[in-house]
């Protein structure tokens, strides 16, 4: 199980990454969080939240919206995310290959980016 406190750090003060809800708080960033995954190919389970690498930035709005809102079925929600996801792997490329950024940045988005590689390269070897 994949677990990084400071990759969930990195969502703090950041632009809404989900952008699910007409009220998204967008780049004001106060209120973001690294949104966990609601699938179970990521992980999720019961009283288990997904592995951190299959978070995405969120503002409090579009968590709210996603997780409570009721008006996503699941095909719809495992297409947003994914989406979203696609936006937070590009924001992670870009931390990981700035080194003026502070070193645990850079190291959290490297680790995640890499760990998902990984994850991809046995999911190909082995389907």
């Amino acid at each position: 199980m994949y677990r990084d406190a400071n990759l969930l750090k990195l969502a703090k003060g950041e632009k809404c990454l989900l952008q699910v809800a007409d009220d998204c708080l967008g780049d004001e960033g106060s209120t973001t969080v690294a949104a966990h995954s609601n699938l179970m190919t990521h992980g999720k389970g019961k009283g288990l939240k997904a592995e951190d690498c299959y978070t995405v930035w969120s503002c409090y709005r579009c968590h709210s919206n996603f997780d409570q809102g009721g008006v996503y079925s699941r095909e719809e929600k495992a297409d947003l995310f994914s989406a979203a996801m696609l936006r937070q792997i590009e924001e992670w490329r870009k931390i990981a290959t700035t080194p003026t950024l502070r070193p645990w940045k850079v190291e959290a988005a490297r680790n995640a980016l890499d760990y998902l590689i990984n994850l991809y390269r046995e999911d190909t070897n082995h389907g």
